[in-house]
């Protein structure tokens, strides 16, 4: 275990395999890999780097994506083959909490291209103050980027389609604070528009 000593929110990354995710956003195979590997490469760092994180933890089947997370310093959870994000999520909870039983845990998306750790941070302190279970919506209003609760509880976790109104439904409130950082994730084509010289620089790595 890599467990950072300090105390602060147990994040966990879900970082899916490379060549299971971002179907949507056509591009070529081997680009898209790039783009998906080198995203979370940095979400996982922007994460560990954050002040309010006291530990990370990635779940994925990507074997690069494992072996970038550990390089950095955060805790792996090999997912073997793709489980899908919920129980991807629970598997990365599950094993947070078993370490670090007296600290709030996050769960989060690896597709974050504008994240930067003041995002992170900003949302992470809106938990803290407001002591309730917190959603993030996506740009769209519709999706879901963070969910964040206390130690003591475990809400229920619905990733997919609609799922920021299913989230509501399990008993989070939105978050007040969350900025375009920890909205914007990376989904469409249009998406990808919207985002393009950051994600430019991003495949410009190899697999």
């Amino acid at each position: 275990m890599n467990c950072l000593p300090h105390p602060g929110v147990s994040v966990v990354v879900l970082a899916k395999h490379a060549g299971h995710a971002k179907s949507r956003l056509r591009l070529p195979e081997r680009e898209k890999r790039i783009v998906v590997r080198n995203l979370a490469d940095a979400t996982i760092r922007t994460v560990l780097a954050t002040r309010s994180v006291g530990a990370v933890w990635v779940v994925t089947s990507d074997p690069l994506i494992a072996a970038g997370a550990l390089r950095v310093g955060a805790n792996l959870v090999a997912e073997g083959y793709p489980r899908g994000m919920n129980r991807a999520a629970a598997m990365g909870r599950r094993q947070a909490l078993s370490v670090r039983p007296d600290e709030s845990v996050a769960v989060m998306v690896a597709d974050l291209p504008q994240l930067r750790g003041a995002d992170v941070d900003s949302v992470l302190s809106e938990h803290l103050d407001r002591e309730t279970p917190l959603y993030v919506a996506d740009h769209h209003d519709s999706g879901t980027t963070m969910l964040v609760h206390g130690p003591y509880e475990l809400p229920g976790i619905a990733f997919g389609h609609r799922s920021a109104a299913m989230h509501e439904r399990l008993g989070y409130e939105r978050s007040d604070r969350a900025e375009r950082g920890m909205r914007v994730d990376l989904d469409t084509p249009e998406d990808l528009e919207a985002v393009g010289p950051l994600v430019s620089v991003a495949a410009g790595g190899d697999e």
